[in-house]
């Protein structure tokens, strides 16, 4: 099975173009100072409009992950660590954790954002245990 990559919207181009900067930015709340993502028109706090791209440190930690056997995508090699990571700035990310130890992750670990070209016009933002 091909893998699924995603198509940028006029929402999430920003988002995407970031990543591929290897610069990742979320939407910020100027109103309130929420963090959202995946990219929204509307805070999910306040329900404010005024939301500004803000990079973001690319430091967070696991809120909890499972532990794929194999991907049933060509091209990736099982075990893969699935894992919704609360980011630092407090916005919740779903992503991939790269390790050699998939069966060492655990709830609470450190995580640091890392990047994986996947083509010529996505970059995936995906986390690795930090040390």
């Amino acid at each position: 099975m091909t893998r699924y990559l995603p198509e940028p919207t006029k929402i999430s181009k920003p988002f995407w173009d970031s990543c591929k900067a290897e610069a990742m930015e979320i939407q910020r709340c100027a109103d309130c100072g929420t963090y959202a993502y995946y990219p929204v028109y509307v805070c999910p706090e306040c329900a404010s409009r005024q939301l500004e791209w803000t990079r973001v440190s690319g430091r967070g930690t696991v809120y909890t992950y499972t532990v794929a056997a194999q991907s049933v995508f060509e091209g990736i090699d099982g075990p893969i660590v699935v894992a919704l990571i609360e980011l630092e700035e407090g916005a919740m990310m779903t992503s991939n954790i790269k390790t050699n130890d998939p069966h060492g992750v655990h709830i609470g670990m450190p995580v640091r954002l890392a990047y994986e070209p996947v083509s010529d016009d996505i970059t995936l933002p995906v986390f690795e245990v930090a040390s």
